[in-house]
């Protein structure tokens, strides 16, 4: 997989930042190798326990294993679908870029890292492109205002500083 150019649809699901590939990739391959390896000695142990018929334990373990199996391949879509888009490094907002901003109304200030939909985690300060805040800031710059329309009505951003730190900090992390 290459890096794509930042000229891209920010609607685009497959866009990724490299740093998110790694934790898609990561996390599949512990579902291949851990996940199924303790899911079949579960199912080794809930055989023993009597009869399959009567094993609401197995039951549940098949169940179990079906959703494991689904996520395995919803991540190797994912993965196989995968875009990796280079942060832009000239200021500008855009996939991979961390932008701290000022909510003109309230004074409170907040960081975004803006990340591909497969990797958002709002909780955690990565903005999809897709989302209404990550749409308003992409391509913008230090200085720059920006209106956005939220469920709670439209809020006026300050954008305060484009870089490229926090990304490169989450992965040293």
């Amino acid at each position: 997989m290459s890096a794509v150019p930042m000229e891209h649809d920010v609607e685009d699901g497959t866009l990724i930042t490299a740093g998110g590939l790694a934790r898609l990739e990561q996390e599949l391959e512990g579902l291949r190798d851990v996940g199924r390896q303790e899911l079949a000695e579960r199912f080794r142990t809930a055989r023993n326990d009597g009869d399959v018929a009567e094993n609401p334990a197995l039951i549940d373990l098949l169940e179990e294993h079906g959703q494991l199996e689904r996520r395995i391949a919803v991540l190797e879509a994912q993965v196989a679908n995968a875009r990796v888009v280079a942060p832009s490094r000239d200021g500008v907002a855009g996939l991979g870029t961390s932008v701290r901003v000022r909510d003109n109304a309230t004074g409170e200030v907040a960081e975004y890292e803006l990340v591909g939909a497969v990797e958002a985690d709002v909780g955690n300060g990565r903005v999809s492109l897709a989302a209404p805040v990550g749409r308003a800031l992409f391509g913008r710059r230090k200085g720059d205002v920006v209106d956005v329309e939220t469920p709670r009505g439209t809020i006026e951003l300050e954008v305060l500083a484009v870089r490229l730190e926090r990304a490169a900090e989450r992965k040293a992390a």
